[in-house]
């Protein structure tokens, strides 16, 4: 049985979380809304097609059209054709993309210690080694995982919980 108090409170740490997370990755993007997440995103998948920053961003195609050519007028994005399929357009950042990507990353890691620093070192990673299970669990696709590791610092997640799950359900997908 579910205890509501305790469900409350992780929902309310949530919201803190997203808060913090969204206020120090803006304070370093080019624009307010989803353009940190698109450079962060970006920066970890280059080659990212618009349709699949589209559906992690939840965005109508033609807001991600006009975010990416903001992006590009900006400096920090650049389109080429897709490898695979060259009538699709894949993405990638510019060099002031990815510094921008850095500080944007930095910011949110900074606000995310700041609020973990009134756990001692051993909470931290107890607290870590539970969210990562949670994570595990909202794994179901692979849009999901895009959309949970949207403004993830993918070099400092070594071993990502989001991505072992998302092989694991695509290697065993009729057992899930």
């Amino acid at each position: 049985m579910a205890d509501s108090k305790i469900e409350n409170v992780i929902g309310a740490l949530a919201l803190a979380f997203a808060d913090t997370l969204q206020r120090d990755a803006q304070a370093e993007a080019p624009e307010a809304g989803p353009a940190a997440a698109a450079v962060t995103l970006i920066g970890h998948v280059p080659g990212l097609s618009i349709e699949r920053l589209r559906r992690a961003l939840s965005l109508s195609h033609s807001g991600a059209v006009r975010l990416i050519d903001r992006l590009v007028a900006e400096g920090l994005a650049a389109r080429f054709a897709a490898p695979d399929d060259h009538r699709a357009v894949a993405l990638r950042l510019t060099p002031l993309g990815e510094t921008t990507c850095n500080a944007i990353l930095s910011a949110r890691q900074s606000g995310l210690a700041s609020a973990l620093a009134v756990l001692d070192p051993q909470e931290v990673q107890e607290f870590g080694k539970l969210a990562a299970k949670v994570l595990r669990g909202l794994v179901g696709s692979e849009d999901q995982a895009y959309r949970i590791c949207r403004l993830c610092n993918y070099i400092a997640c070594l071993e990502c919980p989001v991505e072992a799950e998302l092989s694991l359900a695509m290697a065993t997908p009729d057992t899930r």
